[in-house]
């Protein structure tokens, strides 16, 4: 069973009619500028759940580990998520995602946004300290199926991410040269490289997945996939 509708809710769609897991996948998509309306929807419709026989599981976000971010109202609003689920849900699997890149209408992932700023040659700021991890969401849908249904992944949570931040400037320059447009920007000393323990993400993509893992370097190749158009909206 799957709630949700967007990229990552589309990527579960295997799910759909599997009564073992309930993936829920309809949270706030707009990590920079969610209402306390918007908290309090994906907070009702969690406990709305209550009692149900399948394992829920939930994404929550890597960035729980950025120190600058610690007092944002998405980072506090996720970390009061993954607590009422483990009070409330027994049978449970909490999986934190990086930044994931794919086709998708959602003006508010990160690698949209800097496409559609780029694009419309309009200025912004980018933090000269920050890194982001980043993952493609094909990635996704092959690395944690596979601990959606086990037994041994019952009441975990699991950080689900690469071994590589991508720095912030480096980013923003990869997507400069994709688009073959100069974006205007303002350099700021704010941000933090945060370093995210994969361990057991690793650990269960090398026991399931079946596939090499992912080099360092496998985030430019992903920006090429879904931006070497300059789209990223399908």
């Amino acid at each position: 069973m799957v709630l949700g509708s967007g990229l990552i809710a589309r990527a579960f769609n295997s799910f759909l009619h599997d009564d073992r897991v309930l993936v829920f996948a309809s949270g706030v998509s707009n990590s920079s500028s969610a209402t306390p309306a918007d908290y309090a929807r994906e907070k009702e419709l969690l406990l709305a759940q209550e009692g149900i026989s399948a394992r829920l599981v939930y994404f929550s976000t890597c960035s729980l580990h950025d120190p600058t971010l610690h007092a944002a109202g998405y980072i506090r609003h996720k970390r009061l998520m993954e607590g009422l689920i483990r009070e409330q849900f027994a049978d449970h699997l909490i999986i934190r995602l990086p930044n994931v890149v794919g086709h998708t209408p959602n003006p508010y992932t990160l690698t949209n946004f800097l496409r559609d700023r780029i694009m419309a040659g309009e200025p912004f700021h980018v933090q000269a300290k920050a890194c982001r991890y980043l993952m493609d969401v094909d990635t996704v849908a092959l690395g944690c199926p596979p601990m959606m249904t086990r037994p041994e992944y019952r009441g975990t949570t699991i950080d689900a991410c690469l071994d590589k931040p991508v720095p912030v400037p480096q980013l923003v320059k990869a997507m400069e040269q994709l688009l073959n447009r100069q974006a205007v920007t303002t350099e700021i000393e704010a941000g933090s490289c945060y370093h995210v323990d994969n361990t057991a993400f690793k650990q269960a993509w090398s026991a399931h997945a079946g596939l090499p893992w992912p080099g360092p370097d496998q985030w430019v190749d992903v920006l090429r996939k879904y931006y070497g158009g300059a789209s990223g909206t399908e």
